[in-house]
């Protein structure tokens, strides 16, 4: 009561908002995801999910990292019910359950562009460019959309690869090849053909892909999907071609150059399908009406050279590009499209 005279009542209810959005709802979310990117970048949440618990010090001696800071890590997360103590050791809380068997990807893509938003203000000043001083990981963006992808998407495009009775599937823009790797593992009748522009997550791709024992099955290239016109002859007979949240990086730098790679992939494979899944750009009153994940989803891709775009363009796109027959499933509780093209 004494604080509140000096004060002020009003003063202190404010400062009770402010707490409430600004720290809670805002910052609070900041500094806790990237305690939880840390961790799971040093192989942490691994390995308490292998053990079930895990004594900070010791995991800390093993990796060479500094225990005390890793300690004061868990301790936050145990206050946020993340984790739970398990004598010395931490063990995963239910939200923790959650994290690390569902939200890993989301997390790695977020860490994949964290220079983007370390470097917000001077991207703003025009002081950096994107491309040229800022950058995004890309080994981390591919892992964490295959991660995020093969909980829906994934399962969709194989359903889809085994009813058309596929034995060889191209994945263009493949990531490090997580989309081929569950195929082949589901169907082994199928052989895999990926294709994509980052070497680093390609070479990450080929490492995975022999460690699952598909090294024989699974075929990856480092190249931009519109040099697709270039590809060796043995790629070239493949039954169904898939790109998973691709062509909008493409439509960034022009409609003309997603039309020339659609066309030049048509002349390709005249008679193959191209299944392509987009995120549809919702209008901003949409967002507003119901922000989700979609406000920070379309922010980075606008940062970074990326443009979704509607339902209608994409047909468009498809249309000028000599597609005759495009069949749309909509799946409205992601805000994604599976465009089937021939």
């Amino acid at each position: 009561m004494r604080t509140a005279k000096i004060v002020g009542l009003g003063q202190l209810r404010r400062l009770n908002q402010a707490h409430r959005v600004g720290w809670m709802g805002i910052l609070s979310g900041f500094y806790t995801a990237r305690t939880i990117e840390a961790l799971f970048n040093v192989g942490f949440f691994d390995e308490v999910q292998a053990k079930g618990s895990v004594d900070p010090d010791a995991f800390a001696r093993g990796k060479g990292l500094d225990a005390s800071i890793l300690r004061s890590l868990c301790d936050s997360l145990f206050a946020l019910r993340v984790l739970r103590k398990n004598g010395k050791g931490y063990a995963l809380d239910r939200k923790g359950e959650v994290v690390v068997e569902m939200a890993r990807g989301w997390f790695d893509i977020s860490y994949g562009y964290e220079d983007v938003f370390h470097n917000l203000e001077a991207l703003l000043r025009g002081e950096k460019r994107y491309g040229r001083d800022v950058h995004r990981r890309s080994v981390w963006v591919a892992a964490g959309s295959g991660e995020i992808e093969r909980l829906v998407y994934f399962p969709l495009a194989i359903e889809m690869a085994r009813a058309r009775g596929a034995r060889r599937v191209l994945d263009l823009g493949c990531g490090d090849g997580t989309f081929l790797r569950d195929l082949c593992q589901k169907a082994p009748e199928v052989t895999g053909y990926g294709l994509d522009l980052a070497p680093d997550a390609i070479e990450d791709g080929k490492v995975k892909a022999q460690a699952a024992g598909l090294g024989d099955r699974i075929h990856l290239l480092a190249e931009d999907i519109c040099q697709v016109a270039q590809l060796p002859e043995s790629w070239r007979h493949v039954d169904v071609a898939f790109t998973f949240f691709v062509l909008h990086e493409l439509r960034y730098i022009g409609v003309d150059c997603v039309v020339e790679f659609l066309r030049a992939f048509r002349k390709l494979f005249p008679k193959v399908p191209l299944v392509v899944f987009e995120a549809i750009r919702p209008t901003l009153e949409a967002m507003r009406k119901r922000p989700g994940m979609s406000v920070h989803y379309f922010l980075y891709h606008d940062l970074t050279h990326q443009k979704p775009v509607g339902r209608d363009e994409w047909r468009t796109l498809f249309q000028d590009a000599g597609f005759t027959t495009i069949e749309e499933r909509w799946l409205g509780f992601a805000q994604t499209s599976i465009f089937t093209c021939l």
